[in-house]
């Protein structure tokens, strides 16, 4: 007996709907189960890194990549521990590690950061700028890694590269007190004495105790040619007195080697030279004053013992040629340009 034909198709299609849900079960059977994402393990990693607790960071992270071997961010918290345990070949295999498994451009800039650090143990400034810039490109809108960037720059005296770098760290973080120390530096270098002023005053304004900001204020009235609204013995001896304080600031914390006192010396020693040179101006100008009052004395004499009066100012001597008519004055001559104003 046949079957209607409606009742065939229905069956058909009962059985091809069958075949498909056997298919999936098996097509998911064969499929590997989505990714764990260790936040857990991860975040107590994280946790005991910053208590500086690095040998159990390190055990929380492998258990974080024990659950998804591909998790970058457990990675970098074992390379930044491994870095503080100064284990510093692991920490470079787990940054081969990050690197194959796509890490993120706030993760790239954390080991540039600290392999810019390993070159700086290493006094490799080379190296350690180029590592700073990768990481600043990796996080533009990072203030420290600015800031580190431009450090280098100012170890290398290269203050031309130093101050924009440093002018953008301040500027990202403006209550960065480290940046506007840094820039004021920069700016020292490069001879613009008035925004160092002010970078250090901000460092102050943020931070009153610190005392690098009032050591760099004593440097900058001891390096600089002058100083708004200062003569020498005003500007040493203001840099004294910052001097001084950041001495005092320092207290029993100052190691011996330190340079403060050397400079305090220095600038004395300034105030010293400055003294003995208008001591030494003002005696040349009395033996002058003495010179033309002997002469004129001389001269009188000489008139008196002739039977003549003696010249007045200026006048001819006895059998002195007839004075030449005066030419017509010249017409004023335009200074060079820069050329600095001549004093009475």
């Amino acid at each position: 007996m046949r079957m209607p034909a409606t009742r065939t198709l229905a069956r058909t299609g009962v059985l091809l709907l069958g075949a498909m849900l056997v298919s999936n079960v098996a097509l998911a059977r064969r499929q590997p189960p989505p990714p764990v994402i260790p936040t857990e393990d991860t975040q107590k990693a994280r946790d005991l890194y910053k208590v500086g607790r690095y040998a159990d960071a390190v055990a929380a992270a492998k258990l974080a990549l024990n659950k998804n071997e591909r998790y970058t961010p457990a990675m970098l918290v074992m390379a930044k521990s491994y870095y503080k345990l100064h284990k510093y070949e692991w920490m470079k295999k787990l940054w081969e590690m990050m690197q194959a498994n796509g890490a993120s451009s706030s993760e790239k800039a954390e080991i540039y950061q600290l392999l810019a650090f390993l070159e700086v143990d290493q006094k490799n400034v080379p190296g350690a700028i180029a590592l700073f810039k990768q990481a600043a490109e990796q996080k533009p809108d990072d203030a420290i890694l600015w800031n580190n960037l431009g450090a280098q720059y100012l170890t290398a005296k290269n203050y031309a590269e130093a101050t924009p770098v440093l002018e953008r760290a301040s500027q990202l973080q403006p209550g960065f007190a480290k940046a506007h120390l840094n820039l004021g530096d920069a700016y020292r270098g490069m001879r613009q004495y008035e925004k160092a002023l002010d970078e250090y005053q901000k460092a102050l304004q943020l931070f009153p105790n610190y005392a690098d900001a009032v050591f760099n204020l004593g440097i900058l009235y001891l390096d600089a040619d002058k100083m708004p609204n200062m003569d020498l013995f005003a500007k040493e001896n203001t840099a004294i007195q910052y001097l001084q304080k950041y001495k005092q600031m320092m207290g029993g914390t100052l190691p011996a080697s330190d340079a403060a006192e050397t400079y305090i010396a220095e600038a004395q020693d300034k105030i010293k030279k400055e003294e003995k040179r208008l001591d030494r101006l003002k005696k040349q100008q009395e033996r002058e004053t003495a010179r033309a009052a002997k002469k004129a004395a001389d001269d009188a004499k000489k008139a008196a013992a002739g039977g003549q009066p003696a010249p007045g100012p200026g006048a001819p001597g006895p059998g002195a040629p007839p004075a030449a008519t005066p030419a017509p004055p010249a017409p004023p001559a335009s200074a060079p340009p820069g050329a600095p104003p001549i004093l009475q």
